[in-house]
C-alpha cells in the first residue's frame, strides 16, 4: 500500500492505493489528527486513533505469534517461522482479506507509522548484528573456513543464475538485466546475524559445526555489504547522481572511522574496571544509529549503511558491546520487530499464487536448486579438506547455511520497494524462506551431535586419570577461572604439586568469560607479549600466575594460557575439548564465591556439574575458604588433609596428594575411615584401594611430614564424627566425590546434602558445620570407566624415590622390604581402633 495526505488544518484527507489487488484502486477518507482516544463511555472508537490503533497492532500480533509458537515448537520450529506465519495470517491472505478486519486494527492511515516501526526495527537489527560481531577476527575467521564459504557461495549462484536465465521469459515477476547478479547472490549468502542465532537456538556455538558455519558467514557477510553496497550504488538514477551518493557514502565511512571510533576508545578507556559503563555514553549510543541512518538515507544510500558503519566501530563485548546489547536486545525482538512481521504480512498476498501456479512453482524450483547447490558445496569442500565427522558434519553445516531468518526478509522487502520484484513473486520468496527454516530445522535439532562427549577414547588412554599419570613425567594440569577471586587458591594448589627438573609441570589456565554482547564464542591463546590500552581481567590473572609460578628459562613450569569467551550453557564442552586435545588428567574448576549472586552461584554450578558429567580427565572442584596466603621465593608451608573411605574418586585424590607428599613445604595427614557396617563395598575396589595406600605408605615411611590415622566406624554418624575431629588449622581438605554406585554413605547421606557436586563428604567439609566454613575443599571426581592400570599389588621403590607405580600379578607386604620404617602401632580409642604412621 501507499499513502498521501492532503489538506491543512481546515480541511484534512488522504488518499490511499491498494496495489496489492487494484492498482489503480484508490481509497479517500478523512484524517484525524487526535493521537489519544477520548474514551470508549464518551463514544469514541479506541481503533479510529493513531496510539490505540498501534498498540492493538502490536498485541493482536503478539498473542497471534506466540499462540502459533505453542503448537510449531512442538515441532522443533524456531520463533522466526512463527513470527512470519502470524504476520501472513494478519495481512490480506487471510484474516486482513476482510474489510471489516483490515479498517478495523490495520487502518491505511496507521499503517504509515507501522511501517516507520519497521523500519526502525531493521536499523537497530543491523546495527545490534554488527555490534555483536567480533571484527577484530573477521579476516583471520573467515580464512579458517575459506573452502567451505566460497564452495557453498559459488556453487549455487552458478545453478540460480543459469536456471533464471533459462526461465527467464515464465519469470515476468523479477527484474532482469543486472539484478539477476545480484538476486543470484544474494540468495545464495548465508548471513552471520541469521545463522549465528540458528546455532545459539541449536545449542551448537561451542561445537566445530557451530565454529564452521559461523566462519563461513563471515565471509559471506563481507561479500554481502560489497554486492548490497553496488545494488544500491546502481539501482537506478543519473550516473552524477550514483557518483556522488558512493562518494558521499564513502566519506560518511571515513568520518566514522577517524573521528568517531577514537571518541568510542575513548569512553572505554574512561571506564572504571568493573564499574557499568556511564548513562549518558549509553544513551548517546542508542541514539547513534538512528543519527547515522538518517545521515545516509539523505545521502542517498538509505538508512542501512549508517546502522552498519556505526555498529562497526563499537567492539564486541564488555565494557561497551555488552552494555547496549543488554539495554536494547530485548526491546528490539519483543517489540520493535513485531512491526517489521506486520509489515511482511501486508504485502505478502499467498491468494495470488493460485493466479499463476506456474511461476510460483519456478521460484520455488530456483530457491529450492540453490538449497541443493549449497549442500553440494559443504559436501565438495569437506571431501576436498578431509574435514572430520564426513558426511554427517558436511550435511548439518549444509543445513545450518540454508537456515533463513531477518536479513533475507529485509532484502526481499528492499527489492519490493524498488520494484525488481513483483508482488507474487515477493510472496514466493517470503513462503520459500518460511518452508526452508521449517524444514532444516528439525532435521539440525535431530541430527546434531549430543552434548555429552564420548570419552571412550579417554578410557583407553591411561594418561587420563591421576592414577596413570606418571610421577616421573610431566604433569598437565588446566586451571579454569571465572575471576580474579579465583587465581590465589588455585596458585596455591599449583605450588603444592612440587615441579622439579624431573617432575615438570605445564599449565593450561583459561579463563572463562560469558558470552555477552557478542554473536560468535572464542577461543584463543592469550598472547602475553600484547600490550594492551587497559589491563583486563584476563591480563591481571595470567600476569599473577606468571609470577607467582616464577615462569623463566630456568623454571620447571610451562604455562600456556587462554581466553575463552562463550556462553556458560555450552562452555563445558570447550573446556572437555580442549582437556582431551592437550591429554590433561585433572582439570580445576573453582566453586562459587559466597558473594555470587543467586543466579550467577546457579549457572556456575551448573557449569560444574557438566564438567563432571562429560570431562574425558579428573575434575576437581575447588572450594576456597581461606585468605589469600603470601610465600617467598624460599619459603612455602602448606597443610593438606586427605579423607579417604575409598572408591575411584578417593584413588584420584590419594594419587595427587602423593604427587604432593614430596614437596619439603607440604604436610599431610590421610585419615582413612572404613565402614564396618557397609555390606555394598566390592572386594575388586577395596583390592585397589589397599594397593594405592600401601604405596603411599611405603613412599613416604620416615617422613615427619606425612601422617596416616585410620579409623574403624561402625556407622555412618561414626564416620562423620571422625570427620569432624579433624585439626581446623588445614590450608586444603582433599575428598573423592563418590563412594561408588551403591555406597551405603552415599545413600545414607543424600537427603541432607545441599550441593551435589561435592559429594555428601565435600558438601560437609565444606560447610558451616566443619569450623565455619574456614577450611579450603579440593573434590575430585574421576571420568567414569577409567583405567588405573593396578595389576595385582606388588610394589617397587626406587633408590631416588621419585618412581612411578608398578604392579605386578604377586602380592608383596611392605614388611618384605628392606627399608627403614616407623612401627604401626594398633590402639583402640573410644571403641574405634586407630592406627597412625
Amino acid at each position: 500500500m501507499s499513502y498521501k495526505f492532503h489538506g491543512n488544518d481546515s480541511s484534512e484527507y488522504y488518499t490511499t492505493t491498494d496495489n496489492m489487488n487494484d492498482p489503480d484502486f484508490k481509497t479517500c477518507g478523512p484524517y484525524i489528527r487526535h493521537i489519544y482516544s477520548k474514551g470508549f463511555w464518551l463514544g469514541d472508537d479506541p481503533t479510529h486513533h493513531v496510539f490505540p490503533n498501534i498498540l492493538l497492532q502490536l498485541i493482536v500480533m503478539f498473542f497471534v505469534s506466540r499462540i502459533i509458537h505453542f503448537f510449531l515448537r512442538r515441532l522443533k520450529q524456531p520463533i522466526f517461522v512463527s513470527n512470519v506465519l502470524a504476520g501472513i495470517i494478519l495481512g490480506p491472505s487471510m484474516l486482513g482479506g476482510e474489510k471489516a478486519f483490515l479498517y478495523r486494527i490495520f487502518q491505511p492511515r496507521e499503517m504509515v507509522i507501522t511501517n516507520s516501526m519497521s523500519m526502525v526495527g531493521t536499523t537497530y537489527f543491523i546495527f545490534l548484528a554488527t555490534v555483536k560481531m567480533d571484527k577484530s577476527r573477521i579476516i583471520s575467521t573467515a580464512r579458517m573456513s575459506m573452502s567451505v564459504g566460497l564452495t557453498c557461495v559459488v556453487i549455487p549462484v552458478i545453478i540460480v543464475f543459469l536456471l533464471l536465465s533459462a526461465f527467464r521469459e515464465s519469470l515476468q515477476g523479477i527484474q532482469g538485466g543486472t539484478f539477476d547478479y545480484f538476486f543470484s547472490i544474494c540468495t545464495s549468502l548465508s548471513y552471520f546475524p541469521v545463522i549465528s542465532n540458528a546455532v545459539s537456538e541449536h545449542n551448537l556455538l561451542t561445537s566445530e559445526l557451530g565454529r564452521i558455519a559461523m566462519s563461513c558467514t563471515i565471509l559471506h557477510e563481507v561479500i554481502g555489504w560489497i554486492f548490497t553496497i553496488l545494488n544500491l550504488a546502481f539501482s537506478g538514477g543519473e550516473p552524477l547522481q550514483l557518483t556522488e551518493s558512493v562518494l558521499s557514502t564513502f566519506l560518511l565511512a571515513l568520518f566514522v572511522i577517524v573521528v568517531m571510533r577514537p571518541m568510542i576508545q575513548w569512553i572505554i578507556r574512561r571506564t572504571p574496571e568493573g564499574k557499568p559503563v556511564d548513562e549518558f555514553f549509553i544513551k548517546a549510543l542508542l541514539a547513534s544509529p538512528l543519527v547515522m541512518a538518517n545521515v545516509s538515507d539523505v545521502l542517498g544510500a538509505t538508512v542501512f549503511p549508517g546502522a552498519f558503519l556505526m555498529g562497526l566501530i563499537i567492539p564486541a563485548g564488555p565494557p561497551l558491546g555488552s552494555a547496549v546489547v543488554e539495554k536494547c536486545d530485548i526491546v528490539l525482538s519483543e517489540l520493535i520487530l513485531p512491526f517489521l512481521y506486520i509489515r511482511i504480512g501486508q504485502m505478502v498476498n499467498v491468494n495470488l499464487v493460485a493466479k499463476d501456479w506456474s511461476a510460483f512453482g519456478i521460484v520455488q524450483f530456483l530457491q529450492f536448486a540453490g538449497f541443493l547447490g549449497k549442500m553440494a558445496g559443504c559436501f565438495l569442500a569437506f571431501l576436498c579438506s578431509n574435514g572430520s565427522g564426513g558426511v554427517r558434519n558436511a550435511l548439518l553445516v549444509g543445513l545450518i547455511l540454508n537456515t533463513k531468518g531477518v536479513i533475507e526478509l529485509m532484502l526481499l522487502l528492499r527489492w519490493r520497494q524498488l520494484e525488481a520484484l513483483n508482488e507474487s513473486a515477493f510472496a514466493a520468496l517470503v513462503v520459500y524462506d518460511i518452508i526452508a527454516t521449517a524444514i532444516v530445522t528439525p532435521l539440525i535439532n535431530n541430527h546434531k551431535p549430543q552434548a555429552k562427549r564420548e570419552v571412550s577414547s579417554a578410557i583407553n588412554n591411561g594418561t587420563r586419570t591421576l592414577q596413570a599419570a606418571m610421577l616421573a613425567g610431566e604433569f598437565r594440569i588446566m586451571c579454569c577461572f571465572h575471576c580474579e577471586e579465583n587465581v590465589h587458591s588455585i596458585i596455591s594448589l599449583l605450588k603444592a604439586c612440587n615441579w622439579t627438573g624431573i617432575n615438570p609441570m605445564c599449565v593450561y589456565p583459561v579463563h572463562i568469560i560469558d558470552l555477552v554482547g557478542r554473536a560468535a564464542p572464542l577461543l584463543s591463546p592469550y598472547d602475553s607479549q600484547k600490550k594492551p590500552l587497559k589491563a583486563s581481567p584476563t591480563d591481571r590473572i595470567m600476569s599473577a600466575l606468571t609470577k607467582s609460578l616464577d615462569q623463566g628459562s630456568s623454571s620447571h613450569v610451562t604455562i600456556q594460557p587462554y581466553r575463552l569467551i562463550a556462553p556458560y550453557t555450552t562452555v563445558h564442552e570447550s573446556i572437555c575439548s580442549l582437556a582431551h586435545d592437550k591429554f590433561v588428567p585433572l582439570v580445576l574448576v573453582p566453586f562459587p564465591e559466597s558473594q555470587d549472586t543467586g543466579a550467577k552461584k546457579m549457572t556456575l554450578r551448573n557449569f560444574n556439574i557438566q564438567m563432571q558429567a562429560n570431562a574425558p580427565c579428573t575434575v576437581g572442584i575447588l572450594v576456597d575458604r581461606r585468605s589469600p596466603q603470601i610465600f617467598t621465593s624460599t619459603h612455602f608451608s602448606y597443610k593438606i588433609g586427605l579423607i579417604f573411605l575409598g572408591g575411584p574418586d578417593d584413588r584420584e585424590a590419594l594419587a595427587l596428594v602423593s604427587r604432593m607428599s614430596s614437596h619439603p613445604g607440604v604436610s599431610i595427614t590421610m585419615l582413612k575411615i572404613d565402614l564396618i557396617e557397609d555390606k555394598t563395598k566390592d572386594e575388586s575396589e577395596m583390592y585397589l584401594d589397599d594397593c594405592l595406600i600401601r604405596d603411599f605408605k611405603v613412599r613416604n615411611i620416615g617422613k615427619a611430614s606425612v601422617v596416616c590415622k585410620e579409623l574403624m566406624a561402625e556407622d555412618t554418624a561414626q564416620v562423620m564424627d571422625s570427620i569432624r575431629s579433624l585439626d581446623k588449622n588445614y590450608d586444603l581438605v582433599i575428598v573423592g566425590k563418590d563412594r561408588g554406585p551403591n555406597s551405603q554413605l552415599e545413600e545414607e547421606m543424600s537427603p541432607w546434602v545441599e550441593n551435589k557436586e561435592l559429594g555428601s563428604i565435600g558438601d560437609l567439609v565444606a560447610s558451616s558445620d566443619f569450623y565455619g566454613e574456614m577450611v579450603s575443599v579440593l573434590v575430585l571426581h574421576c571420568v567414569v570407566g577409567a583405567p588405573v592400570n593396578l595389576i595385582g599389588c606388588s610394589i617397587t621403590i626406587s633408590d631416588d624415590d621419585t618412581s612411578g607405580f608398578s604392579f605386578s600379578s604377586s602380592n608383596v607386604d611392605v614388611d618384605d622390604h628392606k627399608v627403614d620404617t616407623v612401627l604401626l602401632a594398633d590402639k583402640k580409642k573410644d571403641g574405634k581402633f586407630c592406627t597412625e604412621m
